[in-house]
């Protein structure tokens, strides 16, 4: 009697999904930021941390529509700003990952960060992974911040509008 058994699947998300936790998030997935006008910005998952269940590195995108991003609207869209997100900054703002794009496709990558504006105990990190010890010539890079759950949208906001 032999069985018949079919590989194991990975499970594609269905989007639009509400993210409980980031173990089934992805890099690259995106979110719509309502804007006070009707408008729309867009946030991206840039990196994702084992061990970190509700946060995670967000970024605004510089892309601005009066219609809900796609993976096809935002292609080509860079970064206007990095940091660490808790996964209501999704749920309280555009409430749901709407898609897809993977990062490579236009060339997004977490940035370096100091941990802290002094040098002494303080790392030079990428994203939110420390890198080595933060040093004097290390000043050029911008200071590594958390996110408030809306402060993605006051960020689109204060481009665009």
């Amino acid at each position: 009697m032999s069985s018949d058994v079919s590989p194991m699947k990975s499970k594609q998300p269905s989007y639009p999904f509400i993210p409980r936790t980031t173990t089934r998030m992805t890099q690259g997935e995106f979110w719509a930021l309502p804007l006070r006008d009707g408008s729309f910005g867009c946030g991206r998952v840039v990196q994702l941390v084992p061990g970190k269940r509700v946060s995670f590195l967000g970024a605004v995108l510089d892309w601005h529509s009066d219609s809900l991003p796609t993976s096809e609207s935002i292609a080509g869209a860079k970064c206007l700003a990095q940091g660490e997100s808790h996964l209501r900054a999704i749920t309280e703002t555009g409430g749901s990952i709407l898609g897809h794009r993977p990062l490579e496709f236009d060339e997004i990558v977490p940035w370096e960060f100091r941990s802290a504006s002094l040098y002494l105990n303080s790392n030079v990190q990428l994203g939110l992974v420390p890198m080595r010890a933060q040093r004097t010539e290390d000043d050029h890079l911008p200071v590594f911040t958390s996110w408030g759950y809306r402060f993605p949208v006051i960020l689109a906001e204060r481009r665009f509008l």
